[in-house]
């Protein structure tokens, strides 16, 4: 009965060693993570544990981690190299990491489209995605622990023109001296403040307005002071004569703290807002001129 014990006991202590000798992972990943990739080894990201407790049955404290990123679909846009990964050695007990290291965006391959956009941008598009990690052993065919997360790139609805409105009018005795341009804020708002870029275009006899936005050079392309929404164009140009009757088509291109556009719905836009158009109208002038031509009819 003692042997019986005795090898019971022997039994349950090798199952427990065994039990013990195991790699855990912990992906404490923000939901909503800062939109550029390269800051995710800024703490705000989230952090990665990894956990390691040495035993018979595991006793190689080397390992390398495999990253995949999918979609809201569950369609893979990239993939480390498991080949090239970097060899991480653990210690007994929790290992800290970044979420960077998770990320492995210097060994991350993205495909088409988002290749693209992060190649401009630094960003992924707005959505949806899933982050999903893997332990392997250093020959990178037993997969040790793994772990996947959610996460969401904000989709940003860019500034509203308000003054000029569109289709309004300015009094070029008034517009001489400044013009005042306002608009609405990024939504949501993002925790760097963004810069907002005014651009203001000519639009020439015999031009569309889009021909006059796209083909032109501006006649105004400054920068607002950082976060505000308002600017105020001290105009020195000729009101009263050439520039007086004319039509312009305004519109704010919304920038990170890189100067790189903010992606809203539309890509395709630069970070542009939907512009408008206003005319520079010399009400004064005309009402004098009307008057002169009356007396010299009386006349």
């Amino acid at each position: 009965m003692k042997k019986y014990h005795l090898i019971l006991s022997l039994g349950m202590l090798l199952f427990a060693q065994v039990v013990q000798a195991q790699i855990t992972l912990n992906l404490a990943l923000n939901n909503r993570p800062q939109p550029w990739l390269s800051d995710w080894a800024n703490p705000v990201n989230g952090q990665m544990f990894i956990s390691y407790m040495p035993g018979p049955a595991l006793n190689d404290p080397s390992v390398k981690l495999k990253t995949t990123l999918l979609d809201e679909r569950g369609s893979i846009i990239g993939a480390s190299n498991i080949s090239s990964a970097r060899t991480y050695t653990l210690r007994a007990g929790v290992n800290q990491f970044t979420i960077a290291d998770a990320l492995q965006l210097q060994n991350l391959t993205l495909q088409g489209n988002v290749q693209n956009l992060f190649q401009h941008t630094g960003r992924l598009p707005a959505g949806q995605y899933q982050l999903l990690v893997e332990v392997l052993n250093t020959a990178g065919d037993i997969v040790r622990a793994r772990q996947s997360r959610p996460f969401f790139i904000i989709s940003y609805q860019l500034p509203v023109l308000m003054q000029p409105a569109s289709e309004s009018s300015l009094d070029a005795r008034l517009a001489q001296n400044i013009i005042t341009f306002r608009w609405t804020s990024l939504i949501p708002g993002s925790p760097e403040l963004p810069q907002y870029r005014v651009q203001v275009f000519e639009i020439l006899p015999g031009q569309t307005p889009m021909q006059a936005f796209r083909g032109n050079r501006p006649l105004l392309d400054e920068t607002a002071t950082k976060g505000s929404t308002q600017y105020i164009w001290r105009t020195n140009l000729p009101m009263l004569d050439s520039t007086a009757n004319k039509q312009f088509i305004w519109t704010v291109q919304t920038l990170d703290r890189r100067g790189q556009p903010i992606p809203g719905m539309d890509m395709n836009i630069q970070g542009r807002s939907e512009p408008a158009i206003f005319k520079i109208v010399n009400q004064m002038g005309t009402m004098d001129k009307n008057r002169k031509n009356e007396d010299s009819i009386k006349r």
